[in-house]
């Protein structure tokens, strides 16, 4: 038995696992956001399903992108003889060329980017949410660079990570006064 075979026959540790780990993020993500602008928790029900209807948005592109990754073969990457020819590489690489669903991840993204730019997070949160972030690039590179093609087991389970994400945003966003991560530094 493969480990993938093992992981995929404890489907419901996995997934809860996942959600977990989503839901980490987001609650320091959010928590974040609400030490940085500590006026957002007089409007925390309106803010909190702002930024829940954002992360949907966000997880629902994210899963499709994953589920269908744009492949870049190594015959399609040439030297650029010109300008132009560099930056249509470049826009291949990064996934610019998908169309509208990029465009909307690409502002969402963006957004999300600059407000958490601003947030204050401490150090061991910020070398968690950099760990998971680069897991998710990983993934995403393979998908992109390699032949490989995610089951339904893989997709469900970023979709759960994804789900997970934008409930610790809308739960700890939501709260008005208690913030139950402010004992971890």
């Amino acid at each position: 038995m493969t480990f993938l075979e093992i992981i995929e026959n404890n489907a419901l540790l996995v997934y809860s696992l996942v959600i977990i780990i989503g839901f980490i993020q987001g609650g320091i993500l959010a928590r974040g956001i609400r030490r940085k602008f500590p006026k957002l928790k007089k409007y925390a029900k309106s803010v909190s399903i702002f930024f829940l209807i954002l992360f949907i948005i966000n997880a629902v592109s994210n899963i499709v992108k994953f589920a269908t990754p744009t492949k870049i073969a190594s015959q399609e990457l040439v030297i650029p003889s010109t300008l132009e020819e560099l930056f249509e590489i470049i826009i291949q690489i990064i996934g610019l060329d998908a169309g509208l669903i990029t465009a909307i991840t690409i502002f969402i993204t963006i957004t999300l980017f600059l407000i958490f730019r601003f947030a204050e997070i401490g150090v061991i949160q910020r070398y968690f949410l950099f760990t998971i972030s680069v897991v998710v690039i990983l993934v995403a590179f393979l998908g992109k660079f390699t032949s490989f093609v995610p089951n339904e087991f893989q997709v469900i389970t970023y979709g759960f990570y994804q789900f997970g994400l934008a409930l610790g945003v809308f739960i700890i966003l939501r709260r008005k006064s208690v913030d139950p991560l402010d004992e971890i530094k």
